[in-house]
C-alpha cells in the first residue's frame, strides 16, 4: 500500500460511482507477489438516489474499512473501491487463494451486512486494476484540478472571477498541432507561444474561464479529449491567484473596529 491515494467519480453502466485509489500499489517493483484479485461486496442499507452512501453510512462503513484493513495480514494488498448502484466494492490482491482471513474479518465487522466474496479472474495480473479500477487521462487531471484549486484557495483565491487560464499541450508532430490549434481556436483559445524542441512540438493556448472545480474540469475535459483525438497530450493549466479586495463598507468597518 503506497502513500498517493487519490479519489475520483465516473460511471458503470450509466450509474455514477466514487473510486478511492491506490495510485502506486506496485511503485519501484513492490508488491509483485500479489497475483491473485478477490473482491469484497458489500450490499448498502441506506444509499443515496445516486446508488451512493449517505454521509451517515459512509462513516459506519468507514469504521468497518479501517478495522478490516488494520487487522488484515501482510498476504493482502488493498488497492481500492468502488461504491455504485447501492454497492461498495473493496478490492484486494493476494499472495494465494486461501482468503480465510478476508472472510473470518468480513464476518467479525459485517455482521449487520449483506455481502459477498468473490474472485475477480484476470488474463495477466493487474488487468482489471488498470482496465477497470485505474483513471482515464480526464480523470488523472481532475485530480490535478483539485489540487490546484486547493493551492489557489489555500492563498486566498475564492474562485468567484474568472481568469486567464495557460494550458499546456505536447504534439508528436507539426501537422497534428496545427490542426489541434485550428480546432481550439474555434472555441475561443488563444495561442500563446509553441515551441519545436528535440521532436516534440509544444502548445501553450489560454482563454479566460472559471477555475471552480466543475468549470476548469469541464474546460480540461475537453482539451484532453481534443488532444488526444490528434494525437496530443494534454499536460495542465495553470493561472494567476485573485485575491477579493476589501470592500469600501469592510474597510470602513475595520477602521471604526480599530478605533473603538
Amino acid at each position: 500500500m503506497s502513500d498517493n491515494w487519490n479519489t475520483y467519480f465516473s460511471v458503470i453502466d450509466n450509474k455514477p460511482a466514487s473510486f478511492l485509489l491506490d495510485l502506486e500499489p506496485w511503485k519501484n517493483g513492490e508488491n509483485e507477489q500479489y497475483v491473485y484479485l478477490y473482491k469484497l461486496s458489500v450490499t448498502l442499507k441506506d444509499p443515496n438516489e445516486d446508488g451512493v452512501t449517505t454521509n451517515k453510512e459512509a462513516e459506519a462503513l468507514y469504521a468497518i474499512e479501517d478495522s478490516i484493513n488494520d487487522s488484515i495480514d501482510s498476504n493482502y494488498l488493498f488497492v481500492g473501491r468502488v461504491t455504485t448502484d447501492g454497492r461498495r466494492d473493496f478490492f484486494y490482491y493476494t499472495e494465494t487463494t486461501d482468503v480465510e482471513k478476508l472472510k473470518r474479518l468480513a464476518v467479525q465487522f459485517l455482521e449487520t451486512y449483506e455481502y459477498s466474496i468473490n474472485r475477480i479472474e484476470e488474463q495477466k495480473p493487474r488487468d482489471f486494476y488498470y482496465e477497470f479500477l485505474f483513471p482515464n487521462k480526464s480523470n488523472r487531471q481532475r485530480m490535478m484540478n483539485r489540487q490546484v484549486i486547493e493551492n489557489l484557495s489555500g492563498h486566498g483565491d475564492t474562485l468567484k472571477k474568472a481568469r486567464e487560464v495557460n494550458h499546456w499541450i505536447y504534439f508528436a508532430n507539426a501537422e497534428s498541432r496545427n490542426r489541434f490549434k485550428e480546432i481550439v481556436q474555434r472555441n475561443g483559445f488563444q495561442i500563446e507561444n509553441q515551441v519545436d524542441k528535440d521532436d516534440k512540438f509544444s502548445l501553450i493556448i489560454s482563454r479566460k474561464d472559471l477555475v471552480h472545480f466543475h468549470a476548469i474540469s469541464e474546460v480540461t475535459d475537453y482539451l484532453v479529449s481534443t488532444a488526444q483525438e490528434y494525437g496530443g497530450e494534454y499536460d495542465g493549466w495553470e493561472t494567476k491567484v485573485i485575491k477579493e479586495k476589501d470592500s469600501f463598507q469592510k474597510r470602513l468597518k475595520r477602521i471604526f473596529k480599530l478605533q473603538e
